[in-house]
């Protein structure tokens, strides 16, 4: 009896140091007690999993750091370690128990329920089951591992020249026609008085009770770390956009509902690329310069929420562009060059900066590269060369430079009307350009088409400029570079230019030998310069020595004259009166020659008379012989056959003296031609 009494003792004591062991529980400082009550208590309402008021199941309430005592037949303490978030981490929690999430909703709403650490007050509070809005952040939690599921995810970080554009995966439904969501309410309404800030995103509640739409937002996340529920809200990373220098960017809005077609109405002014004016019928022919008659190619200078393209371009630069709200279009504002040269393909090729390369400005869809990325605008383009044909019928292969320029101002017209500044270039630039030679070298035959180069360069750029200021393109510049031609043409061209060539060749050398001469002479003219210095500067003193005598004389002169008048007037006296003498004198002694003369006459007429007039002349004769000695014997004699033979004689010896004394020439003269 005393043995089984000692072995019903001993069962009894190990039952209840089991008992006692069994309920005892410590509760580590990072550690949570959770209570499950086995039995004795009520049975949970349908569907709920966690008890709030002792119901049998697991409990809502935790036990804190301890040593607690639990009738283990009725309790079941679970200790699980205490939930900790990183500073690089979000919880994301979901709730096992609590009210059915509303239709048409994916996330629990938050309450207050001390960061999901009490339990009781989370399902109090009318916590919804399933995941939830509110998350936690970086810090240690006691949170009942039985009534809340807590998933740890990476904090949101946008590193530099990035950002974030935000997808909502809950919210109010995205309204029709829109692709990006309106901004959440800023300011309390009677439906939504409690609208507040979502701080980025990082307030899903807040984002929820501000009328948040579901969809691409258009706010972005900037560089840095965000604690943002990835239940709630998909953030993909994108390039900074990039506008680089020489380029403005046109965006095209994507925000706001849908432009709707209004047939027969007249389109808003609001930015128009032209005159506004009802829609045309469909079958109507329309220039390809006509004004806007679409709405989708008017500009919005207005509304900045409405779908459409923004007449103000955005400067160079670096932007936050949402590609999701803004589809960016780069437009060249610098000088863009356009080719036509030899070895490129008809079609246009084109290059792309590095710089717009990497601008970033892409959207997340692969169709944005096909709608875009070839539609890029570029600096330079190229084309295969011009192929005209002249009048004559040569044809010539013309490389032509083309440089023009769209102004900041003009930038949202060309991409409103043409989509992109390749479409500019391929559907107006090169057809306007290609027709204007070929119509020329039509007109005219293949050398003057050549030689007019300078003439078709400048209309053909009067012409560009007219044509192009329809379409808001500014044409600075055009250049032929080389126009090519048949050789058979240029072989004659270059012999008929070699000749004038040679010609000119010749007429220079001519030159240059008449150049030569002038050297010569001035050479020889320079090397007798001293000479002639020198018989300058004796001239020069021979003609002042001359002047000195010249003046000298005049002065002699002008003395003589006064002394030659006074003894003229002096002369003039004496021979007036010697004059009156002489002729007083002269006067008698003519008186008495006339007298004598008269004798004498009469005395050779008394002797004429006795001995005869021939007689009286021989004596008169040899008394002129006798008082002058003349010789009377003839060197020559000459006779006379007829007349008186005493004066004949005298005569013939007289003309013989003069004969001897050469006063006649004795010469026989040649007889003339006329004689002969």
């Amino acid at each position: 009896m005393d043995m089984l009494l000692l072995a019903l003792i001993a069962i009894v004591i190990i039952v209840l140091g089991w008992f006692l062991i069994a309920g005892l529980k410590l509760i580590g400082d990072y550690q949570v007690g959770i209570l499950t009550k086995k039995m004795f208590g009520a049975t949970m309402p349908q569907g709920q999993v966690v008890a709030r008021n002792g119901e049998i199941g697991v409990q809502a309430n935790i036990l804190m750091p301890g040593l607690y005592w639990r009738i283990p037949i009725i309790w079941k303490i679970h200790k699980v370690p205490v939930t900790e978030i990183q500073p690089s981490e979000v919880g994301i929690v979901e709730s096992i128990d609590g009210i059915a999430v509303p239709q048409g909703r994916l996330l629990g709403d938050e309450v207050e329920c001390n960061h999901f650490q009490d339990a009781k007050m989370f399902l109090d509070n009318g916590g919804m089951k399933g995941p939830q809005v509110a998350i936690l952040r970086p810090g240690t939690y006691r949170i009942n591992m039985y009534a809340f599921k807590v998933m740890k995810a990476h904090v949101t970080e946008i590193p530099p020249e990035k950002i974030g554009v935000v997808i909502a995966n809950d919210g109010e439904p995205l309204p029709s026609g829109f692709i990006v969501a309106p901004r959440p309410m800023v300011e309390p309404t009677m439906d939504h008085p409690k609208v507040r800030n979502s701080q980025y995103f990082q307030d899903g509640q807040a984002f929820l009770i501000s009328a948040g739409h579901r969809g691409p937002q258009l706010d972005t996340l900037q560089p840095g770390r965000y604690y943002i529920n990835p239940l709630l809200f998909k953030v993909e990373l994108y390039d900074v956009a990039e506008v680089p220098p020489g380029y403005v960017a046109v965006l095209r809005s994507n925000v706001g509902m849908e432009l709707e077609k209004r047939q027969g109405e007249p389109i808003p002014n609001i930015g128009a690329v032209g005159p506004v004016s009802p829609s045309l019928p469909e079958k109507q022919t329309v220039a390809i310069a006509q004004p806007v008659h679409e709405e989708v190619e008017t500009l919005l200078i207005l509304d900045k929420n409405m779908r459409g393209i923004w007449k103000e371009p955005i400067a160079p630069g670096k932007y936050n562009l949402n590609p999701l709200a803004f589809t960016a279009y780069l437009v060249p504002t610098s000088a863009v060059t356009i080719d036509w040269a030899s070895g490129v393909d008809q079609r246009a090729v084109h290059e792309t900066p590095q710089a717009v390369k990497m601008s970033g400005i892409k959207t997340s869809s692969e169709a944005y590269d096909e709608a875009t990325g070839s539609d890029k605008a570029t600096e330079f383009f190229k084309f295969s060369q011009l192929r005209v044909t002249s009048m004559d019928g040569f044809q010539l292969e013309v490389d032509v430079r083309m440089i023009i320029r769209i102004r900041p101002q003009n930038a949202a017209f060309i991409i409103a009307r043409f989509g992109s500044v390749k479409n500019l270039i391929e559907q107006i630039v090169h057809p306007l350009i290609d027709s204007s030679f070929r119509n020329k070298a039509g007109e005219e035959k293949a050398i003057n088409f050549i030689m007019s180069r300078t003439e078709l360069q400048r209309s053909a750029l009067e012409k560009a400029q007219a044509q192009f200021e329809v379409y808001h393109v500014e044409a600075q510049n055009l250049l032929i570079a080389y126009i090519k031609v048949d050789q058979a043409l240029l072989d004659t061209q270059t012999k008929r230019e070699i000749a004038l060539q040679q010609q000119a060749q010749y007429q220079q050398e001519a030159l240059a030998q008449e150049k030569r001469i002038e050297v010569q002479s001035k050479a020889a003219n320079a090397d007798k310069q001293p000479e002639v210095v020198a018989a300058m500067l004796s001239i020069k003193i021979e003609d002042d020595k001359a002047e000195a005598k010249r003046k000298m004389a005049a002065g002699d002169r002008d003395q003589n004259k006064i002394t030659a008048d006074g003894e003229k007037y002096r002369v003039q006296a004496l021979a007036d009166a010697e004059s009156y003498m002489l002729k007083t004198v002269a006067d008698g002694k003519a008186y008495d020659q006339r007298e004598i003369g008269r004798g004498l006459a009469d005395a050779y007429r008394a002797q004429a008379e006795v001995i005869g007039a021939s007689s009286t002349a021989a004596i008169k004769l040899m008394d002129e012989v006798g008082v002058n000695g003349v010789k009377i014997t003839p060197d020559i004699l000459i006779n006379s056959a007829a007349g008186d033979q005493g004066t004949t004689s005298l005569l013939s010896t007289w003309l013989a003296q003069a004969v001897t004394k050469g006063l006649i020439d004795n010469k026989p003269k040649e007889p003339s031609p006329k004689q002969q």
